[in-house]
């Protein structure tokens, strides 16, 4: 059985995404001391992937002036569905031959570190929790708003999963009669709401004959991004606040069934596309004013704080506390 160093004084977090795989040195105040980002080669397999973090782990702590016997244990948020004690990959997407996978055993052999792993967007949510807005906060729900919709729930002081998954809220379905999802239903949070959710009913508005602001910053509607949808609304453009507020409205339904099924303490909104103050300003009213008024009032709905920086400290947070996710 593979052992952490309960005498060393530091931790790594690790995020993997199909592009890149990012490692950082974290201390015991959840601050990074050093960080490693290099190309994850999702597509070449599991060895060739296992080689790039274990890479990037061994060049963090070089970056940090560390020697090996220094750190406690590795900790990683992964996409896709696993069993996460025994660190077997089920089901990663983008992920070349990972499925059924044993991911611990090679990593085990090219670092000499403990791993504890768990799915991307709840080791996020996790780090939150441990080191954002989330400290103290007795049930916690996350959202990361981006390509798609991910989510995670903390229930004191554990990162929550089912018999295999952690809660995949954004395909709850909140419009039967809503546009199909990359997942294969209708009306899914994220089919409403994701980032091409969002640039498409702007651009639907503007193809209808509506003027816009939008259609000066680009030069093409395809090259429209939330951010200038956002950018727009701020400058009162009505075709961007619409879109804007629309989006918000269908992420407050969400949130408001999210408060309505777990009575959580906190709501947080992360990802790119929340830090839009309309935006968020519309999911925090549409879901107080529609979920039970004896569970609203004990939940808190806030923006993440931590941002990009969410995947590596709450890898960080698994392997300080020893926990999986």
């Amino acid at each position: 059985m593979i052992k952490r160093n309960e005498k060393g004084k530091y931790v790594i977090g690790i995020d993997l995404g199909g592009t890149t795989v990012t490692a950082a040195v974290v201390d015991q105040q959840g601050n990074i001391l050093s960080q490693e980002e290099i190309p994850s080669y999702a597509e070449k397999g599991v060895d060739i992937t296992c080689d790039q973090i274990a890479l990037a782990v061994l060049n963090s702590i070089e970056k940090a002036g560390l020697n090996r016997d220094e750190i406690i244990a590795c900790g990683m948020g992964t996409p896709g569905i696993h069993k996460a004690e025994e660190g077997i990959a089920l089901w990663s997407p983008n992920f070349n031959g990972w499925d059924g996978a044993d991911i611990y055993t090679p990593l085990y052999q090219k670092t000499g570190f403990k791993f504890y792993m768990g799915n991307d967007v709840n080791v996020a949510t996790f780090g939150e929790y441990t080191y954002g807005v989330g400290k103290d906060s007795e049930i916690m729900v996350m959202y990361t708003l981006g390509t798609g919709i991910g989510s995670g729930l903390i229930i004191k002081g554990k990162a929550y999963s089912g018999v295999f998954a952690s809660p995949e809220l954004g395909h709850t379905i909140i419009d039967v009669n809503g546009p199909r999802c990359g997942c294969g239903r209708y009306g899914c949070v994220e089919a409403l709401c994701s980032r091409d959710a969002i640039i498409n009913r702007a651009m639907t508005k503007i193809i209808s004959g509506r003027k816009s602001k939008l259609t000066d910053m680009v030069k093409t509607l395809t090259d429209i991004t939330p951010k200038m949808i956002d950018q727009a609304a701020k400058e009162k453009d009505i075709v961007a606040c619409e879109t804007m507020t629309e989006i918000g409205r269908f992420m407050g339904i969400a949130v408001a069934n999210t408060i309505n099924t777990f009575n959580p303490s906190l709501v947080v909104i992360g990802g790119g596309i929340a830090s839009s103050d309309i935006l968020f300003n519309t999911i925090t009213q549409t879901a107080f004013e529609i979920s039970i008024d004896c569970l609203k009032k004990y939940c808190e709905i806030k923006k993440s704080i931590l941002g990009s920086k969410a995947g590596v400290l709450g890898g960080a947070a698994l392997a300080q506390s020893g926990t999986y996710a």
